[in-house]
């Protein structure tokens, strides 16, 4: 577990925030599409795929606002500098194994007091889109905060960072902000978590996709 935990002020957060758009603009060609679709502050559960330590930094720079990740525990404790970040930007600590009531108790608080959560379904980096399900946490964590659910679409940082490619590379980021859910349009469904979870899948599937084979090879 990280020791150091900390939330700066909003006004820390973005200053803080320019030095890695520099970055991003400099060691990578970054894009972002979609901004239209960010929820004009207030509460919002930010969902993306998953596939670098690239991509926690890069989605909240992309949204302009902090963002209170929920990262499994297992990350804590291995380096100095990840846990002073990660716990300066506060973090949220999980259970990859377990059922973490108090990560998302924690989560479902913060948003109802108006911030961002930061979300990975697919719960650790993948190698390529698809090769996860998601889970349900996230839908769960908008459904009970009454938050709206912004999927996010990330592509090319599995070239750096990743679980294969483990090194700092040069790279082309795209990074698509989707229409985001709400948790009332699925009130009438049988499973309503279940279903925004599959709703949140096809919003990333309209934009990765085309960008992976059936073996998950890219192109």
């Amino acid at each position: 577990m990280a020791r150091f935990r900390y939330l700066p002020p909003a006004a820390v957060a973005r200053v803080a925030n320019v030095p890695l758009r520099v970055l991003a603009k400099g060691l990578l060609d970054f894009d972002v599409a979609g901004t239209g679709n960010i929820p004009n502050g207030g509460p919002v559960i930010v969902a993306s795929n998953h596939l670098s330590h690239l991509d926690p930094p890069l989605v909240a720079n992309a949204l302009g606002r902090l963002i209170r990740f929920i990262a499994v525990d297992e990350l804590f404790g291995n380096h100095f500098a990840f846990d002073i970040v990660t716990g300066f930007f506060g973090a949220i600590p999980t259970d990859r194994d377990g059922v973490p009531v108090r990560a998302l108790e924690e989560a479902v608080e913060h948003a109802r007091s108006g911030g961002a959560v930061g979300v990975f379904p697919e719960g650790r980096r993948v190698d390529y889109w698809g090769e996860s399900d998601p889970k349900r946490g996230a839908a769960w964590i908008a459904w009970m905060a009454g938050a709206p659910l912004l999927p996010v679409a990330i592509h090319g940082t599995h070239r750096t960072l990743g679980p294969v490619n483990r090194g700092v590379h040069r790279t082309s980021v795209r990074l698509w902000f989707c229409e985001p859910l709400m948790w009332y349009d699925f009130a009438n469904r049988v499973d309503p978590i279940g279903a925004m979870t599959e709703a949140w899948r096809s919003a990333l599937d309209a934009h990765l996709a085309p960008w992976w084979s059936d073996t998950g090879a890219t192109r």
